[in-house]
Order: structure tokens, then sequence, then C-alpha cells
């Protein structure tokens, strides 16, 4: 076999042409790990925001809860359903939430902003148990007092003690609370009677949260109301409910194998052009080695193995590019909702954008080491 040292020289030899091919690869690998980790940034929130042991119920006919309306009447029907759980009172463990989505001016910024309220009830920390006030307290009922989620709070560089204004009149920052990373932490929850009161939705809510024993007992809870002849909603596991929500990034994510796609044609064609130049010098080195008793598979491999190391070098550099995004935080949009989400490349997004990239190398090196591989060594040699 070819000694591995012969590439390497050749590659130092022609380090800068060696350098903008393995850029090529750096570029497209780098794309490949940012877009995947922004997608497994936003799946890794919605898959924490649900509970297996919560089910959601929402108006039938609707599938995500901005665009639910439930009145009293109904929600007393749907919380004595067998399966849902009681507290240490005996009243059934049904959060009745207000969902809303506000459009207001901030000075700070000079522009219009979202915010997302939840109106809820205290039963709420019971019902969403990885909610956990980490700084102050829980609002009072009938208060202008609200709750900040850790990536509110961020955002609006609130603290507890400040204010928030929320529509015309500023509310209280009483407390802020984490909840494992979920969507809740985009949200600011506050008691839903002052929210409705103040957005003149009183009597109404956009959903409602039961606690059940078991994520089998959540299944059949769902199931039970949805073919319920006395009520008509639209009730599900509350994980099933944010896997749905999730699923509207999933076209980014074919979008991002498709750029990555596109992009590694060009880094093929520019590495098949780089080796193709680099067989055209070493024309009679080729010659050589085949006189010297190398077979046809061994120029093969060589030709193969110098343009994988390019590729390696490429996609490592793209590779520590990319990792670099790991924990970067920002906001987007997922259906209605906004939520602040942290990118996440892990091992298997490093694994796929190192095979990408071997991928490329073998595609690109292919035609020239089959090239390489056909030089007939009497007649390159005259």
């Amino acid at each position: 076999m070819i000694p591995i040292s012969y590439n390497y020289r050749n590659l130092l030899v022609r380090w800068k042409t060696t350098l903008m091919t393995a850029c090529g690869f750096t570029l497209v690998v780098t794309a490949l790990i940012v877009m995947l980790a922004f997608v497994n940034g936003v799946h890794t929130v919605c898959a924490v925001s649900g509970q297996p042991e919560n089910v959601i119920v929402m108006k039938q006919g609707t599938f995500d809860e901005v665009l639910s309306q439930l009145n009293d009447h109904l929600l007393r029907q749907v919380e004595i359903t067998p399966g849902v759980l009681r507290g240490s009172d005996g009243r059934p463990l049904c959060s009745r939430e207000l969902f809303m989505v506000l459009t207001q001016w901030d000075d700070r910024i000079q522009d219009y902003r979202q915010l997302q309220a939840r109106g809820v009830e205290p039963v709420a920390l019971e019902v969403h148990s990885q909610v956990q006030i980490v700084e102050g307290r829980m609002f009072r009922r009938g208060s202008r007092e609200m709750l900040l989620g850790r990536g509110v709070a961020r955002q609006e560089q609130r603290e507890v003690g400040q204010k928030l204004m929320v529509g015309q009149i500023e509310w209280d920052v009483v407390g802020i609370f984490e909840a494992d990373g979920s969507s809740f932490e985009s949200e600011v929850w506050c008691d839903v009677n002052q929210l409705a009161g103040h957005f003149h939705r009183d009597g109404t809510f956009s959903s409602a949260v039961l606690r059940t024993i078991s994520p089998a007992a959540a299944v059949d809870v769902a199931a039970d109301l949805r073919h319920s002849r006395a009520v008509s909603v639209e009730a599900k596991p509350e994980v099933d409910y944010y896997e749905q929500q999730a699923e509207q990034i999933n076209i980014i994510y074919t979008g991002a194998i498709v750029i990555a796609v596109f992009m590694a044609i060009g880094a093929v064609f520019g590495v098949t052009n780089t080796m193709f130049a680099a067989i055209g010098e070493r024309v009679k080195d080729i010659a050589m080695m085949r006189l010297l008793g190398f077979g046809r598979q061994e120029i093969l491999l060589c030709f193969l193995l110098e343009t994988l190391l390019i590729a390696l070098v490429g996609g490592s550099l793209g590779s520590v590019l990319g990792y670099a995004v790991n924990g970067l935080t920002m906001n987007t949009a997922l259906g209605a909702k906004s939520i602040a989400f942290a990118f996440k490349v892990d091992a298997s997004i490093l694994v796929m954008g190192a095979i990408f990239s071997l991928t490329m190398g073998i595609v690109g090196g292919l035609l020239p080491a089959m090239s390489a591989m056909r030089v007939q060594p009497l007649e390159a040699m005259r």
C-alpha cells in the first residue's frame, strides 16, 4: 500500500489549493450543523413542555389553544371526567387557563413586541409540576401581580419588585419561575380573572389541563373526552399537543437538508477540479508507482484517501465552527406562539456532519481517482 505520508506531503506542497478546497467543506458542514442545531433546540423545548400525565382540553376542531374558547359550564363537566386526580382540598386537578399573545409598543426598542400571557389559577402549579418559582412568590388571586418565565425576565430585563406593562396597565412582578427549559419560560403568568377582565374575556378560557395518575390514564381520559356525548371538545395528552406543535418546524429540517445538498454539490465540483489538477501534475509520479509494482486499486485508494483527508480537515473545522452556536439562545415563532430556545448541538448532529463531509469527499474524489488508476505507465514516462 502507498504510504499515507505521500498524500500528506502533496497536500502540504499545494497548501493554498488544499485550504481553499477544504473551506468549501467547512462552509457546508457549518451550515448543516447550525440549521440542525436550531431544529434540535426547538424540538427539545417542545419535548419538555408537556407532561405525560396531563391532558389538554380545547374547543372541538382547534389544534392551538390560541384559537380555542371554552366556557365555565363546559369545563365544569370536563373536570369531573373519571380518571382526573383530585387535590388535597378534594377539588379536581383542572387548570383553567387563558392564553393570549399580546402585541404592544416597547419604548426600549422603539418597536412593537409580542408578549405571551397565561392567566391561571393557583392549582396550575400542581398540574404543571415542572414549573418552579425560583425567585419571589406566587401572585395573589384578584391582584395585578404576575410571574415571569425565566426567558421573559431575561428578554424584558425585569426583576422581582419591578413592574411590567401589559395592555394599558402596569403589573407588579412578584416572582420568576423556571420550567425545565420548556415553552412556559417564554410566558408571563397572572390571575386568570384579572387577565380576562382587562381584555374583556370574562367567563372564557383557552384551554384546561387535567392531571391524571399516569401516562396511560392520560391517554384513556383524552379518549373518553373525545368520544363523550356530554361534551364536545378536543382532548389529547399534553405531550402529543406539543409534539404536534413541533411538527411545524420540520419544514426547516427539510430545508436544511436541501440547502446542504445544493451547497455540497458546489463543494464536490471544487474537490473534483482540485484533484484532477493534482493528478495532471503528478502523472509521472503515478507512472513510476505503477512501475514500482503498485497496482491500480492501490493508486485508486491513494488518491481517494487524499480527497478524504481534505474532507476530514474541512469537516473538522466546520464541526468546530458549528459547535460554537451550542447553547446560544434566541426566540422563534411556533404557530401563533413565540418560544425561547437554545441551539443544541449533540453527538448525532456532529456525526451527521462528519458523514456528510466524508460522503462529499468520496463522491468528489472518485472520478479523479479512477482517472489516476487508468494512467498507462509507459506512455506517461515518455
